[in-house]
């Protein structure tokens, strides 16, 4: 469950020793209030731990599982409507014949039953048109519905991927600061669209940007559920429902306020962000957020569209054509853009055919499974609560398509991607879903570890070695956002259809390069499809030999 209880906000106090003031200043029945639907007095909010909205692919089966959907519901209904119009034409008839207003309330034997057409009438009605109407209802229509469902249900969504997508909504709000009356009234930045939510939609995101510590967010949700609920007429939710949840949203909000004044930047140790948005003295947006720092707040700056970097840092990047002496590129040279340069990052334009990326995106599809990524101790057993994907692995032994990017990277780069001797990693396609996004990190996994630890890492972690560099197609154009920027660096990668980023993760030496932190910027319209191979250390010794500059 997401949760706002006691139990979760004291995890958080017992690390923060200067936010005392919120355990004792919530009670756990303003946090079950919180928590539970005023309605059934069911929680309302669970752990968006569900696969469904972390990947367009699945989100699509279910548009046509949808589609499948009304086109059964449309012949149910026209079959009840058909049934209905023979049960109304039953009543029609009967108040036309006994039914007669002058036969209301009396027996009236003679008039009916001593009438040879009445009592023909009576009898015709409750033998033939009885029958008729009793046969219609033997066969159920609901049937053929219920069986889509059930033949679908491996990909029908649950509760979690409602939760989820709803998480998706608030973190697209505060990363491209949009505005929860323009998402409420389906515009999307300056991309309107016919979307309305509800009261009841409204009240739904706000609990969830409350749970997820979006405290200020969860304020302006509320809001925007009582104004939505007032101009309804309290249909879908009511005023009264809303109100005493925006009002205990509203003290812990003004509790942090009032602590942040009287603790001042203490409070940043714990990741207490507040950003000014707007006039409105609430509109401040407080965020508890594990992942919240500079790198972060610079992450959500260049996925704005922020110029992080002056023209005189520009100023000597170049694009060119460069083949590497290599014959795969004497005839048709790679397009080359520095992105920066030290550490080198780079857009090579191009260098797979848009046929290539849709075979690699059919390929996938069917595969793709939640985003994993290592434990401490080397093994993929864990979710990714950071990134919001869904992957796929593919070898050379897959498709020849593998081979053929496998060495088109090898004439580009100048490295070896030889999957087979461990010089590279298998293949791997990311299809970013709801808010897709992947918070700052950086790619090489050994020498972030204590130089004590490093020997402690999986033994074919260590014969590979450590990710000496990324290369990461971009399978398809991005309507907006899906970005990938380096925090550090202030470069902004748009992603572009046939297109490989391509940077180096390690010095000569073989230690990390902390500058290329760097994030996926959240969808926030259309769909992001990735392939990423990462190189590694084995079999670039020649290639990429160690330099007497430890920072080369």
């Amino acid at each position: 469950m997401l949760i706002l209880s006691s139990l979760k906000l004291n995890n958080k106090l017992s690390q923060a020793h200067s936010l005392s003031w919120l355990a004792t200043s919530i009670s756990v029945s303003i946090c079950y209030l919180l928590l539970c639907d005023v309605r059934n007095n069911k929680p309302a909010i669970q752990l968006a731990t569900a696969d469904i909205f972390s990947a367009t692919s699945h989100l699509q089966n279910l548009m046509y599982l949808e589609r499948h959907l009304i086109m059964s519901l449309g012949k149910y209904v026209a079959n009840m409507e058909h049934k209905l119009t023979k049960i109304k034409g039953y009543i029609d008839h009967w108040e036309a014949t006994a039914g007669r207003e002058e036969f209301i309330g009396t027996y009236s034997e003679e008039d009916i039953i001593g009438n040879p057409l009445q009592a023909f009438q009576l009898v015709k009605r409750l033998t033939i048109d009885w029958k008729t109407i009793s046969e219609l209802f033997k066969k159920d229509g609901w049937s053929e519905v219920q069986q889509i469902t059930q033949e679908y249900k491996s990909i029908m969504p649950k509760e979690d991927d409602l939760h989820g997508a709803a998480l998706a909504i608030v973190r697209l709000q505060d990363t491209y600061n949009l505005t929860e009356t323009e998402l409420a009234m389906g515009k999307i930045q300056d991309q309107a669209t016919r979307i309305q939510m509800t009261a009841r939609d409204c009240l739904y995101l706000a609990k969830h940007a409350f749970n997820n510590a979006y405290y200020g967010y969860s304020l302006d949700w509320f809001e925007e559920a009582l104004r939505r609920a007032y101009n309804e007429g309290n249909t879908t939710a009511s005023v009264s429902e809303i109100q005493p949840f925006y009002q205990m949203a509203s003290q812990v909000v003004e509790q942090f306020r009032r602590e942040s004044r009287e603790k001042g930047t203490a409070l940043d140790t714990y990741h207490i962000y507040m950003e000014a948005s707007g006039s409105k003295e609430h509109s401040t947006k407080f965020k508890m957020l594990e992942d919240d720092n500079e790198d972060y707040r610079k992450y959500q700056a260049l996925c704005r569209g922020e110029k992080r970097r002056s023209p005189a840092q520009e100023k000597n990047l170049k694009c060119y054509l460069r083949h590497n002496n290599h014959p795969l590129l004497y005839l048709q040279p790679i397009r080359l853009e520095v992105q920066n340069e030290k550490p080198f990052v780079s857009i090579i334009h191009n260098l797979m055919t848009p046929r290539e990326a849709e075979m690699i995106r059919e390929l996938a599809a069917p595969l793709l499974s939640r985003a994993r990524v290592q434990t401490d101790n080397g093994t993929m057993d864990m979710v990714s609560k950071t990134r919001t994907s869904q992957t796929a692995w593919f070898s050379p032994d897959t498709h020849p398509i593998v081979n053929r990017i496998n060495r088109r990277i090898e004439a580009a780069t100048g490295l070896s991607a030889d999957m087979t001797d461990s010089h590279c990693e298998l293949m791997q396609v990311a299809n970013y879903g709801m808010g897709g996004h992947y918070t700052p990190h950086y790619d090489y996994l050994i020498v972030d570890r204590p130089e004590e630890e490093r020997d402690q890492v999986d033994e074919r972690e260590l014969y590979a070695g450590d990710r000496t560099a990324t290369v990461m197609f971009y399978l398809k154009d991005v309507v907006r956002g899906g970005s990938t920027v380096f925090p550090r660096l202030g470069v902004h990668l748009k992603p572009e259809l046939g297109a490989a980023a391509f940077w180096y993760n390690l010095y000569r030496n073989g230690e990390g390069m902390i500058e290329t932190v760097h994030g996926a910027c959240p969808v926030l319209m259309g769909e992001k499809w990735v392939a990423n191979f990462w190189i590694r250390e084995r079999g670039q010794f020649t290639k990429r030999p160690c330099s007497l500059n430890p920072k080369e």
